[in-house]
């Protein structure tokens, strides 16, 4: 294999100076393809309207590379309230009671799915990031639409069972770091979460 920048020495430093100086690093890092599909679920998911969470999900096949279907992020239905604007339905008389109060929201994998223009199944390898481990409602949906593997950014904390329940019905569960990601997601500060959740 060629060692990277041999051309620099011989190129007009006044060309040089045109290029983007961090790729003539030695440590510059290019995302994998994994890496992008990552950073949309992660960006998408800021379009939640979620008091409590925001979660993206991209879905995509593999052949001789990766390729885009969909993405969805999750929030009121299309032409439901904003619970921005008319308040969360799950919180009853000024807090969250269980068993009480209706989620508005459609979860990012289901919207995902739903926004793919193409039935899923008709491929051979779906795969879908999401920025979230998947709950039980959606890991049902992700077997029935014959989704491979699932890639998650971070825990749930919630229903451990579904891991097991997805790879004993054939699908590949993975959580998904690497290093550029992980400094991605640093320096923008991304948190999905956040401690108010682990405090519930």
């Amino acid at each position: 294999m060629k060692e990277p920048l041999q051309w620099l020495p011989n190129t007009d430093p006044e060309v040089v100076k045109r290029m983007f100086q961090y790729k003539l690093d030695r440590s510059f890092q290019r995302p994998s393809q994994l890496d992008i599909e990552a950073q949309k679920a992660i960006v998408i998911s800021k379009r939640s309207t979620c008091m409590f969470y925001e979660v993206g999900a991209t879905l995509f096949y593999v052949r001789d590379g990766i390729y885009h279907l969909s993405d969805g992020y999750n929030g009121a239905s299309k032409g439901d309230v904003d619970p921005r604007i008319e308040g969360c339905a799950r919180i009853v008389d000024g807090v969250i009671q269980e068993g009480k109060g209706l989620c508005r929201g459609s979860h990012a994998e289901l919207n995902a799915i739903g926004n793919c223009p193409v039935d899923p199944a008709t491929y051979d390898d779906v795969r879908m990031m999401i920025t979230l481990h998947p709950c039980y409602g959606c890991a049902k949906q992700i077997v029935n639409r014959g989704i491979k593997t699932v890639y998650h950014i971070w825990e749930y904390g919630r229903e451990a069972f579904v891991t097991d329940y997805l790879t004993k019905l054939g699908v590949k569960v993975e959580r998904y770091s690497s290093t550029f990601l992980q400094r991605w997601i640093e320096r923008n500060g991304y948190d999905p979460i956040g401690l108010r959740h682990q405090e519930r």
